[in-house]
């Protein structure tokens, strides 16, 4: 047999299987569908069935509903009923509970008011007699340290004013010996001038008019405060106090009596009137002794401190106190 005789019996079998092939999914095809149809028919009688029966069981469903309610509403309205007047008992018998604890109540209150009052007297009267039992214990212990500081302070102005004496009594033999020892002082420069102007001048001019000559001091770490002049009749004259040296140490030279008073006329007089001002109002600033007085405060400073050199006032935390008051206080 030949090739294409092969292959044409091939294609006649392939083509028969094929037509086989569709038939037999065409025999397929159709009994599925009449099965479908068969199935869809028998599934409508059944939701037929199915809606039928929910419409009879809804509107069942729908009586007993309403029915419960007309039950439920009337069960309600006599709970209701019932509830009201048990609430109105309820209500009168709490009223007349309350009634009866307010009284009570208002009894106790009246009560812990009196006890309260009677123990708030009894501990006012304690606490009275107490106070004034310790009234009577503070002004006696008052009393008892004002005694014994007022002997405090007059033991400590007699020992101030002891000291102070002492002190004065001390400073005057000081003073007295410096005066001597200045009017050794004036009688070596007398001589000194003396033998000076002979030197210079000669015999001749002794008798005549000296110049005045001005003696410097030595360095020392005290500041000469005035000068010293000699006289051309040979005497010194102080204008006001130096610090001068004789042998090493230090001599005050005091201006005299004449030249101090000329020299300082309104101290002397403000130095009255600001002890008199003080004497008086026991104790005074040194702003108040100003406006009281009317005097600038180097006058007023330059009074008192030349009435404490004398030992006629005192300075306590910046005031100043006459020695007599300082006495008594």
């Amino acid at each position: 047999m030949s090739l294409k005789d092969s292959w044409q019996q091939q294609r006649q079998q392939r083509q028969q299987e094929v037509a086989q092939r569709q038939q037999t999914v065409a025999d397929v095809l159709t009994a599925t569908r009449q099965e479908r149809y068969l199935k869809a028919a028998q599934l409508r009688d059944e939701l037929s069935l199915f809606r039928t029966t929910l419409a009879n069981e809804s509107i069942t469903y729908r009586t007993e509903l309403q029915q419960f309610c007309q039950r439920l509403h009337l069960e309600t309205q006599a709970f209701l009923i019932a509830a009201g007047d048990r609430r109105h008992q309820q209500a009168a018998q709490l009223n007349q509970t309350l009634d009866t604890f307010v009284q009570m109540l208002r009894q106790q209150t009246t009560t812990f008011l009196a006890t309260a009052q009677a123990e708030r007297t009894e501990a006012a009267d304690r606490l009275e007699q107490e106070l004034v039992a310790f009234v009577d214990a503070l002004r006696s212990d008052v009393q008892s340290y004002l005694i014994e500081l007022e002997a405090v302070r007059h033991q400590r102005a007699v020992q101030l004013d002891q000291a102070l004496r002492h002190s004065r009594a001390k400073r005057e033999a000081e003073t007295q010996a410096l005066f001597q020892r200045l009017a050794v002082f004036r009688a070596e420069l007398q001589r000194f001038s003396q033998d000076l102007r002979h030197t210079v001048w000669g015999r001749e001019a002794v008798s005549a008019e000296a110049p005045v000559v001005r003696p410097q001091p030595y360095k020392h770490t005290t500041k000469p405060v005035g000068r010293v002049s000699v006289q051309p009749n040979g005497s010194v004259a102080a204008t006001t106090t130096v610090g001068a040296f004789q042998n090493g140490n230090t001599v005050a030279v005091a201006p005299p009596a004449k030249a101090a008073k000329a020299l300082q006329p309104e101290v002397i007089a403000h130095e009255k009137e600001v002890y008199a001002h003080i004497h008086t109002v026991q104790g005074a600033r040194l702003t108040e002794i100003e406006a009281a007085l009317g005097i600038n405060r180097f006058q007023a400073v330059d009074a008192l401190r030349s009435l404490i050199k004398k030992g006629l006032i005192t300075q306590r935390d910046r005031i100043y106190l006459a020695q007599t008051q300082l006495a008594h206080t």
